[in-house]
C-alpha cells in the first residue's frame, strides 16, 4: 500500500485469455456481418499468429506453475521462492549463509548495567543530530513517565541505529561521548540496505542485550506516544510469557505459540507493478515478479512503531542467517514475509497512526488511542543547520506538551486489541 494506492498488474494470462476472446467474437461479427470469408478469414488468421508469436515471447515464470499469484504469498509460496523450499525446522538446520554484522560504534555496554525490559530504536541518519536531540527532550525523556505509578517499574532504553556518513565522523563521535546512545553499523554495498540495518537492529539487540524482552523499532521523524507505548507494553509483559533463556537455533521452531509482533497491521497490500501515478521518491515501491510474485503482501506491519518479542527476535534472526533471498522493502519482509514464512503472530494493535506531513500532531494527539505521528520535519528548509534544529525541536516540544497535558487518556486506554 503507497498512500492508499492500490496499483498492480494482473496476471499475464488473463490479459491473453481475454484476447483471444475478443479475437473470436471480432471473427463470428466479421462473418456474421459481411458473409464473406475471403475478407475476414485471413485477417482472422493474421491476428491468431500475432497472438500465438505474444505467446512464444512471454518469459516463463519458473513460480506460475507453483504459486497462487491472486493472493498474499502463504508460507507454502515463500518457501518455495525465497527460502528453496526448505520448511522453516529444516531451514534451521542449514550453515550460515549471512555474514555476522559488524559495527564501527557497538555501544556493546548499553545494558550492562541495566537491563531494560522493551528496547527503542530509532532509525537515524548520521545527519540528523537535530531529531535525536527533539527526541532525547521529549518522547525519549522517560523521567516524567517513570514518575506515573502505573509506569514506575517499567525499564526502558532509547538507541538510535545510524548509519556512516564520512563527512561526520568526528560529528559522531563527539556525540556518542555526550549521550552514549549510538549504535552505527557498517552496511555492505551489495544488499538491500533498509533490510540489513532494521534487521541489525534485532542483532544488536540479541547480542548485547539479549535479555530484553522487547524491541521496538521506528524512525527519526516519528513522534512516539510514550504514555500509549508504556501502557501497551506494561500489558504484554504482564500478561505474556517470553523466553529468556539461551536458544540455539536448531530449537527456536518450539517457540511457535510465543512467538509474536505487535503494532498497526496492514492487510491485503496491493503490490505495485508499474510507475503510473507514482511519485518519483516512491519508485522503490515497484516490486517485480521475480522479486515477489504474488499479486498482494502477507499482513505486516507499519514501520513507525512496531514491537517485536524476543521469541519473535530469535526466530527472525535464525532465518535471516541462513537463506540469501531478500527483500528490500524492509517492514515488508520483517513483519510480512519473514513473519508468515515462520508462523509468527501479527497482533493489531487498536491505536492510530498518523502519516500526514503537514504536522497535524497536535490535533492528532487529542484522540485516546493516537500511538504515532509523522512530521515532515527532514523537509523543511531552513538557511541554516541550526535553524533547522530548533524548528525541530520546537514542533517536537509542542507534540509533547500536548501529549502530556492528555496523559490521562492514554494511561487509561485498555482496547488494545
Amino acid at each position: 500500500m503507497i498512500n492508499g494506492r492500490n496499483k498492480y498488474n494482473t496476471n499475464g494470462y488473463d490479459h491473453d485469455l481475454q484476447l483471444l476472446n475478443k479475437i473470436y467474437f471480432t471473427s463470428i461479427n466479421c462473418l456474421r456481418r459481411y458473409g464473406r470469408r475471403r475478407l475476414c478469414i485471413p485477417c482472422f488468421f493474421f491476428v491468431i499468429l500475432c497472438f500465438n508469436l505474444q505467446i512464444l515471447n512471454r518469459k516463463p515464470n519458473v513460480h506460475e506453475e507453483h504459486i497462487d499469484r491472486s493472493v498474499p504469498c502463504n508460507q507454502s509460496s515463500i518457501r518455495k521462492h525465497f527460502m528453496n523450499n526448505l520448511r522453516p525446522e529444516e531451514l534451521f538446520t542449514q550453515n550460515l549463509s549471512q555474514s555476522s554484522f559488524t559495527y564501527e560504534i557497538s555501544n556493546e555496554n548499553f545494558c550492562s548495567l541495566s537491563v531494560p525490559h522493551a528496547l527503542i530504536f530509532v532509525i537515524s541518519k548520521s545527519t540528523n543530530f537535530g531529531s535525536r536531540n527533539a527526541i532525547r527532550r521529549t518522547w525519549g525523556d522517560f523521567t516524567q513517565l517513570n514518575s506515573v505509578e502505573k509506569f514506575a517499574n517499567l525499564k526502558l532504553k532509547l538507541l538510535f541505529l545510524i548509519d556512516i556518513d564520512a563527512m561526520f565522523i568526528q560529528n559522531i563521535n563527539l556525540e556518542q561521548s555526550l549521550y552514549h546512545d549510538l549504535v552505527q553499523v557498517r552496511l555492505p554495498q551489495h544488499y538491500s540496505l533498509s533490510t540489513y540495518r532494521d534487521m541489525a537492529i534485532l542483532d544488536w539487540t540479541e547480542t548485547y542485550c539479549s535479555q530484553a524482552l522487547l524491541t521496538i523499532k521506528s524512525d527519526d521523524d516519528v513522534f512516539l506516544n510514550m504514555y500509549l507505548v508504556a501502557n501497551v507494553l506494561t500489558y504484554i509483559i504482564t500478561n505474556t510469557t517470553i523466553s529468556t533463556e539461551k536458544i540455539e537455533c536448531k530449537h527456536v521452531e518450539n517457540l511457535n505459540s510465543m512467538a509474536v509482533i505487535y503494532g498497526f497491521k496492514f492487510q491485503h497490500a496491493h503490490v505495485v507493478r508499474h510507475a503510473a501515478d507514482l511519485a518519483p521518491e516512491e519508485a522503490r515501491y515497484i516490486i517485480t515478479d521475480n522479486e515477489y510474485p504474488c499479486t498482494h503482501y502477507p499482513d505486516f506491519m507499519s514501520g513507525f512503531g512496531y514491537i517485536i518479542n524476543r521469541n519473535a527476535r530469535l526466530k527472525l534472526l535464525c532465518a535471516f542467517f541462513r537463506h540469501q533471498k531478500s527483500f528490500h522493502l524492509s517492514d515488508v519482509y520483517i513483519t510480512g514475509i519473514l513473519a508468515e514464512y515462520l508462523n509468527i503472530q501479527r497482533q493489531h494493535l487498536r491505536f492510530k497512526i498518523s502519516y500526514e506531513s503537514a504536522d497535524e500532531c497536535v490535533v492528532f494527539f487529542n484522540q485516546k488511542n493516537a500511538y504515532a505521528c509523522a512530521s515532515s520535519l527532514h523537509y523543511k528548509e531552513q538557511t541554516s543547520s541550526l535553524l533547522k534544529d530548533v524548528y525541530i525541536f520546537e514542533r517536537f516540544y509542542t507534540y509533547w506538551k500536548r501529549v502530556h497535558q492528555n496523559q490521562r487518556l492514554f494511561i487509561n486506554y485498555d482496547s488494545f486489541f
